[in-house]
């Protein structure tokens, strides 16, 4: 699954969500958005935060929270797909969460948001 991340318009949009084999956060906007770029991360962890979707842990890795990504898959996926996501689930506190590579513009070669 792919939790697809427009900075600018900040906007957060689940793909490929019936593939829980693994998770990543795609930043699709701007183009020009970096790891290497301080203030980008930044926006990324706010832009998370603010809809409700998850935390970042670094510029590489991000957690989701997953009530968050079943509202955002609700009516998109299979009667299966609740046994089979709640395997990728991890207890972080007292939350449920997915843990995500965060994919960045420069390495998105090959990928579509």
């Amino acid at each position: 699954m792919r939790v697809v991340v427009d900075l600018e318009k900040v906007v957060v949009v689940l793909r490929d969500a019936d593939d829980v084999a693994s998770a990543t956060v795609v930043v699709a906007a701007p183009p020009g958005a970096s790891a290497a770029r301080q203030a980008t991360v930044h926006r990324l962890a706010d832009v998370l935060c603010a809809t409700n979707v998850g935390t970042l842990e670094s510029d590489s890795v991000a957690r989701l929270r997953a009530d968050a990504v079943r509202f955002h898959a609700a009516g998109g996926v299979g009667e299966d797909w609740e046994r089979r996501f709640a395997g990728t689930c991890q207890r972080y506190g007292d939350d449920d969460v997915v843990p995500a590579a965060v994919i960045w513009p420069d390495q998105l070669f090959g990928l579509e948001a």
